[in-house]
């Protein structure tokens, strides 16, 4: 007995020893690649066409191929901009403070975010933020729930302050709710069954307690979502299973670059490659938190500038995108104020597994996803209108997930569920929500293209508030 506990513990240290040696060659290799494409490239590619290897097979009315391209004026530097004026009092000063609080920025212009927690049917515990209505306000706003992407908080969403999509569709007088999935920032466990969970689980009782909160919270039949990267999949996941009947509580869902299908990102990428035979070994990464040590110093260095570039810098090289339509270094590093989250080795092994045996996102998605077969006909036959209106913003320079394959699958398959395709030339994966033109090229034609039944409880038509 002491011999095994005696060699757990070496088992332990040698992991850890070569887990922190690997992550360390990543930060190291991420700088590199960061300062050699930032000071070292003669003339920068404002963007490159690098798309999945998937081509669109067939054309479709209901496909709007986006291919215009921002100023790279109109992607000004905040920072830069603003601290020429030495105005330190003013509200955009002030904005240019790194304070990892949405209520800090949003409060600049008089809206308070509140923060719930709820319980899922699992036991447990989510962050739901709320920008509270005005008081005295005469209208009846259509709720809009927003569901985050992988190792992120709904924080995204609203990073950006006045330039962001939950500012914009505030302004356009929708009732706004971020969802945030379990674990978050704060852990309240830490036994293998607190982290027994995948997407799955997510699908199945986080999504379903978020949208039952707010439709509780609302007394709205029906809500709309909005969902990013990870917030799609367990969006599709639980509609394509119905769980609790969701197909019949949702109105609109809009995917921002839609994760269904794995990009070429993930077979071609060398660390990538290492990372997933790493996730599968519980002697690497073990089976409880993803990269704990990511958290420990996030908690630490949080509302540095610093820390933000260090999280840009390796998201950057790991998933092959960057910040040139973000506008300037302050604004990105304000965007990585509400990320990482704390998610599980069972999470990561999901995305990133390569166990046959297994259906996961990288290794037969198929079987989650099936390609050929409609989702939508076995829903409200004969009566699309009584589906979900599906709003998809496919970008273009996306390697990370496929999304070709998925409008694809959509032109040919889904008879029985009102769509529109965005396919966006310009965009990469996080371009959909940051980049600092995505009110109009993504919350306009969303504002645009929503669907509600009840024509007494549509949105206010008045021009929204100056983004």
């Amino acid at each position: 007995m002491y011999l095994e506990a005696t060699l757990e513990v070496i088992r332990r240290i040698i992991a850890g020893i070569l887990l922190d040696s690997f992550m360390g060659v990543v930060l190291l290799l991420s700088l590199i690649h960061h300062y050699t494409t930032t000071f070292f490239e003669t003339e920068p590619d404002y963007r490159d066409t690098r798309s999945s290897r998937t081509k669109i097979v067939e054309s479709s009315n209901r496909i709007i191929h986006d291919n215009s391209k921002g100023s790279r004026n109109h992607h000004k530097k905040c920072y830069e901009d603003i601290k020429m004026t030495n105005k330190k009092n003013t509200i955009d000063h002030l904005e240019c403070r790194l304070v990892p609080s949405l209520n800090y920025y949003f409060g600049l212009h008089d809206i308070e975010i509140e923060e719930f927690k709820i319980k899922t049917e699992d036991n447990y515990t989510l962050d739901v933020w709320h920008f509270k209505n005005p008081a005295n306000e005469n209208i009846k706003r259509k709720p809009l729930l927003m569901i985050h992407g992988l190792l992120q908080s709904s924080g995204a969403f609203a990073s950006g302050s006045k330039n962001s999509l939950a500012y914009y569709f505030y302004s356009l007088g929708y009732d706004i709710w971020l969802g945030n999935n379990r674990i978050g920032f704060t852990t309240e466990g830490n036994d293998d069954e607190y982290w027994d969970w995948d997407i799955n689980e997510m699908a199945e009782f986080d999504l379903i307690a978020m949208v039952e909160f707010v439709k509780s919270k609302t007394q709205f039949k029906k809500i709309s979502l909005v969902g990013h990267s990870q917030g799609t999949t367990q969006i599709f996941l639980a509609l394509i299973n119905n769980y609790n009947d969701i197909v019949n509580d949702i109105e609109n869902f809009i995917a921002l670059a839609p994760a269904t299908y794995p990009g070429p990102l993930l077979f071609d990428s060398v660390v990538i490659s290492l990372l997933a035979k790493g996730i599968e070994s519980k002697y690497v990464f073990g089976n409880k938190c993803f990269l704990r040590i990511m958290m420990i110093v996030r908690n630490i260095c949080v509302g540095k500038a610093f820390f933000s570039f260090i999280c840009y810098a390796i998201f950057n090289y790991l998933f092959d995108w960057n910040d040139t339509l973000w506008g300037g270094s302050n604004l990105r590093n304000r965007h990585f104020l509400f990320s990482p989250v704390y998610v599980s080795v069972k999470l990561m092994k999901w995305w990133l597994g390569s166990d046959s045996s297994k259906p996961s996102f990288k290794n037969k998605p198929d079987e989650l996803f099936p390609e050929t077969s409609a989702w939508f006909d076995k829903f409200n036959p004969g009566k699309k209108d009584s589906n979900p209106n599906i709003l998809l913003f496919v970008p273009k320079q996306d390697r990370l997930v496929d999304g070709e394959r998925l409008i694809n699958h959509f032109v040919k398959h889904e008879n029985n569920v009102n769509y529109k395709i965005w396919y966006i030339n310009e965009y990469s994966h996080l371009d959909v929500l940051w980049a600092t033109d995505a009110v109009q090229r993504i919350g306009k034609p969303i504002a645009e293209n929503m669907r509600f039944n009840d024509p007494e409880l549509l949105p206010i038509q008045e021009e929204p508030i100056s983004v």
